[in-house]
């Protein structure tokens, strides 16, 4: 605990201000003695210590700094709140932990509440790290969006904001991966028609991770044009995901006009809708077993590279 007088020496900030700023801006509390003394808590001088910061890195005044604390101790609380309501519902291992964090996030998507949605993102990463966040978490409520829309369960724009925000998410991985110019780039895409594109993206990420440039074009891409993109950028390996089995044939003729176009064409065929191609396409048919992707990495791309 710290007087007045020492919270102003500490912190290089006089006491009329640290007054001023109390009365005015109510942005600390500090304890009263019997004797009607201040004294600041170490949270207290943490506050203060970030409100100079701000005026005098940031060029803020203390109205705008005020403002700016209050928004960050919502942020923590909301955190804080979050955190205790995962791990507070009984008992249970980490996947039981994400699971009920897959509930939390996909209520928080279902009722357009970004703000909540973001501090249970950044809560995640913090406790269960990249891999399992995106694999136990963020992918599952991708399928069960779809999945919920095709089913009534969901409005198109609950769909179509849950998929957003997660999809920015993911792509916002791609920047942290640094690629490896000597490795060809990848174009990934999903057929017309196709909206499904949780797959795609979590081999777009698993390919990022080895150094592959991804050029990520996602859900719904037309057919026209996409010759001169792939002679511009010199794309030899295309990744085509179709879930919908009404889509097949679209993903299909994608898959036959490239290779009428581009004979030495490579793919990586994924989705459930693949599945009814008889086997077809032989190597290029991808499961959602990693260790049929890195099959496919080693075998044919590395190979072909």
């Amino acid at each position: 605990m710290y007087t007045i007088k020492q919270a102003s020496d500490l912190l290089g900030i006089p006491a009329v201000t640290i007054r001023a700023w109390e009365t005015r801006y109510g942005v600390v509390s500090p304890v009263r003695t019997e004797s009607g003394y201040r004294m600041f808590t170490e949270e207290n001088i943490e506050d203060l210590r970030w409100l100079k910061s701000q005026i005098e890195d940031q060029s803020l005044n203390i109205s705008q700094a005020a403002r700016l604390l209050e928004q960050r101790r919502k942020k923590q609380n909301d955190t804080t709140d979050v955190s205790e309501s995962i791990d507070d519902e009984g008992e249970g291992d980490g996947f039981q932990v994400r699971e009920r964090m897959v509930e939390r996030l996909y209520e928080a998507l279902s009722n357009y509440r970004t703000d909540q949605a973001k501090t249970i993102v950044e809560l995640g990463f913090s406790m269960f790290g990249y891999d399992a966040m995106l694999k136990d978490v963020m992918f599952p409520i991708l399928i069960r969006v779809g999945d919920d829309w095709e089913n009534g369960k969901a409005t198109v724009f609950q769909e179509h904001y849950t998929t957003q925000f997660l999809v920015q998410k993911c792509l916002s991985f791609f920047h942290i991966f640094p690629t490896d110019p000597e490795l060809p780039q990848v174009l990934a895409l999903c057929p017309p028609g196709e909206q499904h594109q949780a797959g795609l993206l979590m081999f777009s990420l698993f390919l990022r991770k080895k150094g592959v440039d991804v050029l990520y074009l996602g859900a719904d891409t037309p057919f026209e044009g996409i010759d001169k993109l792939i002679r511009s950028q010199q794309i030899r390996f295309v990744c085509i995901s179709v879930s919908i089995l009404s889509c097949l044939p679209q993903g299909e003729a994608f898959v036959e006009g490239l290779l009428k176009e581009f004979p030495d064409i490579q793919f990586a065929l994924g989705g459930s809708a693949f599945e009814h191609t008889s086997g077809k396409y032989g190597p290029w048919l991808l499961s959602s077993d990693t260790r049929d992707w890195q099959k496919w990495f080693d075998d044919i791309y590395l190979a072909k590279a």
